[in-house]
């Protein structure tokens, strides 16, 4: 089995506030993420299971942070066995930094995680010489280890028929133990094929620059994916291993975008304890930009750009629970994890091809949000997405 993890994506153009001025860290400034950990919400309770490749737990960034190493009987140790081993760590070690970084490095500053007081089983299941497909096996263990998210951030070149169905029953598993599966989809120009892109319940994340852009493909064309579920940062992040050293370094994916949709709901699931996993999700997706708006989906941004503030502040509760991100003709099938009804169409977004969310989430004044609204035309969509929803024709989407 070959696994592909990260692949540099390029910034797309619009008009938004930019925020690359913070360099590597600007997504701390952007989703205000310093304002949440100073009023006690750290990730602090929840357990995130991370399925990468290798890991050098010992790095500066990581000093402090609850990390278990979990070990897979077909796969080997992921921990690395010299200090130097950029090329087998330095991914998994980025991905978990982004999630429970404590902001330091070896040359000063460095990653900040999301959720720094969440605990990590950490499992190697996307080495390259894994024995098969370790996916159902860490995400059992990490069921039964109590993980509350699962953040997988890369994936296989195997063919997807192979794998589809084991994924999908792991993935049953999980939503029927109350468990988050959150997963980054195939970058611009990847090789690899998206391993739970078309498996139901999931939340399948691409990735946005400083100015709030989309990344574009290598020819500068809009990166679309008809599985998108949500986008957050994911361009020009902290890193580390990089530039083969442990100091803070940049790196460009929807596999750094992945680790902070997971961290968020992380947060939101400190704060709300008693939300159930699928309320969190119809947070997570009713929650995009700076204002409340209905549901909208198109092949870009998803259902928009995550935002920390409002995940934090809307309690989840006053949302159906209900997993909003199933689809007809994709496995497993609604009643196969909930043995309940399909929910009511009446609740699906609209499908929008090429257009992003009227409101992005961090134009900042004043320690506020301000609504930033961008006018676009929308494109028929003829294929139905998660929710069920379709475009009738074109319009323009002011939020």
């Amino acid at each position: 089995m070959v696994c592909v993890l990260g692949v540099v994506l390029v910034p797309s153009a619009a008009v938004a506030q930019d925020f690359s001025a913070g360099g590597p860290l600007w997504y701390v400034d952007a989703m205000k993420i310093q304002a949440i950990h100073d009023a006690g919400i750290t990730g602090e309770g929840v357990t995130i299971a991370v399925l990468d490749a290798g890991i050098s737990p010992d790095v500066a960034t990581l000093r402090g942070a609850d990390i278990e190493v979990r070990q897979l009987a077909q796969c080997p140790d992921p921990v690395a066995s010299v200090p130097t081993a950029f090329e087998a760590s330095s991914h998994g070690t980025s991905v978990t930094s982004l999630i429970v970084g404590n902001g330091s490095s070896d040359s000063g500053s460095g990653p900040v995680g999301i959720a720094p007081g969440a605990r990590i089983l950490y499992y190697g299941a996307l080495q390259a010489s894994c024995d098969g497909n370790a996916f159902p096996a860490a995400v059992a263990d990490a069921i039964a280890e109590g993980a509350d998210i699962v953040s997988m951030s890369g994936g296989n070149t195997r063919l997807a028929d192979e794998l589809s169905q084991p994924a999908a029953d792991a993935v049953a598993e999980a939503l029927r133990g109350g468990v988050l599966v959150v997963a980054g989809l195939p970058n611009a120009d990847s090789v690899w094929e998206g391993e739970l892109g078309e498996v139901n319940g999931v939340v399948n994340v691409a990735s946005v620059d400083a100015m709030a852009h989309a990344a574009t493909r290598r020819d500068g064309s809009p990166m679309t994916n008809d599985d998108v579920d949500i986008v957050a940062p994911g361009v020009d992040l902290a890193g580390l291993g990089w530039d083969r050293t442990w100091g803070m370094s940049t790196w460009s994916g929807n596999s750094a975008a992945t680790p902070i949709v997971a961290g968020l709901l992380a947060l939101a699931k400190e704060k709300w304890p008693d939300a159930t996993a699928s309320q969190l999700l119809q947070s997570l997706i009713r929650n995009t930009g700076s204002t409340p708006h209905e549901l909208e989906w198109t092949r870009t941004f998803g259902h928009g750009i995550a935002n920390a503030t409002r995940l934090v502040q809307e309690d989840p509760a006053q949302y159906p629970d209900e997993n909003p991100l199933f689809t007809d003709g994709q496995s497993p099938t609604f009643d196969e994890v909930y043995s309940a009804p399909e929910r009511s169409a009446s609740e699906a977004p609209n499908a929008q091809a090429n257009a992003g969310p009227g409101v992005l989430p961090w134009a900042l004044a004043g320690g506020g949000a301000v609504v930033v609204v961008v006018a676009v035309t929308l494109i028929l969509v003829i294929r139905r997405r998660r929710g069920r929803g379709v475009a009738t024709g074109s319009r323009d989407m002011l939020g």
